[in-house]
């Protein structure tokens, strides 16, 4: 979805406003029949964090359950390379098997070493590497930012329009909106008081619970594309998108399927220096479409 888009449907989505809270270890105690006669209708639940299991996780998601609140998660991450996001992935995931979350699973960097330890391009390959892994295994991803962040420390133009975004920017009520637009669909808006507990108030503008159709895969839809199902230019774009699809990522896999290279083609590329090294080189081949293993196994028969 491109920028001037990520408006647009803000500005359509803010007409609806579910409230909502998100909870960790700290409101430990609080009371979900509180929770529901507050009027909260969903729950952005802390799965865990680093590589633990966040020890509230199992309760909050019986109450939700059991009080008919649709629920979230976020992971709170304290990773410091791309290996360790998608480690900090693989054990969120491991943490919410069998879940079926209708809202989706975000990721959350803050710690104050990520900021000043890391640059923006290995914050946001973080970003991205951890919300891969989510959608990989079945579930909705999401990135937890505040403008700043968004603005100096993650490469927005490869964030926003990719993932939903959870916007933290507080203000003195849910009634007066924050002034930043990034298309988020979800808003924490600040400090809310429920049951004797401080808890984060959050207004979400699409509504998650909704039952969908079953979503197709990327794939799918780019085959579908190209048998002309889903017409052309600024059409598709806001056909796709009304049907609940990325269609920056449906369009990137049409062009790959369009223009991809053979191995061939691709490991003279990769001998002249074109795709990096290492896991940039990986990361690079495997987000265009590419056999990693077989376009290295070429690239090693070349070299000898």
């Amino acid at each position: 979805m491109c920028w001037s888009s990520c408006i647009r449907e803000a500005k359509r989505r803010t007409k609806m406003k579910i409230k909502g809270v998100d909870l960790s270890y700290c409101q430990e105690g609080i009371s979900f029949p509180a929770l529901k006669q507050a009027g909260v209708k969903f729950a952005i639940i802390r799965a865990g964090f680093s590589t633990k299991k966040d020890v509230t996780m199992d309760r909050f998601v019986a109450d939700c359950k059991k009080y008919s609140i649709a629920y979230g998660f976020y992971w709170y991450s304290y990773a410091m390379s791309i290996e360790q996001a998608e480690a900090e992935a693989e054990k969120c995931i491991s943490v919410i098997k069998g879940l079926s979350p209708t809202y989706p699973v975000y990721f959350d960097m803050e710690e104050k070493k990520q900021i000043s330890g890391l640059s923006t391009d290995t914050r946001t390959k973080m970003a991205i590497a951890f919300c891969e892994k989510i959608r990989q295994a079945g579930f909705k991803p999401g990135v937890y930012a505040n403008p700043s962040f968004l603005e100096y420390y993650y490469d927005k133009s490869r964030i926003v329009g990719r993932y939903d975004i959870w916007l933290a920017h507080w203000t003195n009520s849910p009634d007066f909106p924050s002034k930043y637009n990034y298309g988020q669909t979800m808003w924490q808006w600040g400090l809310d008081r429920i049951d004797g507990y401080d808890v984060d108030g959050d207004i979400c503008f699409t509504d998650y619970g909704k039952k969908k159709p079953v979503e197709k895969t990327i794939d799918q839809l780019a085959d579908e594309v190209l048998a002309g199902k889903w017409d052309n230019g600024a059409e598709r774009e806001r056909l796709l998108t009304a049907a609940g699809y990325d269609y920056n990522a449906v369009q990137k896999r049409v062009n790959e399927k369009l223009y991809k290279k053979t191995v061939d083609e691709i490991a003279v590329e990769v001998v002249a220096g074109l795709w990096g090294n290492g896991s940039e080189r990986k990361e690079k081949l495997t987000e265009a479409g590419y056999d990693y293993s077989e376009v290295q196994k070429k690239v090693n028969q070349m070299i000898k």
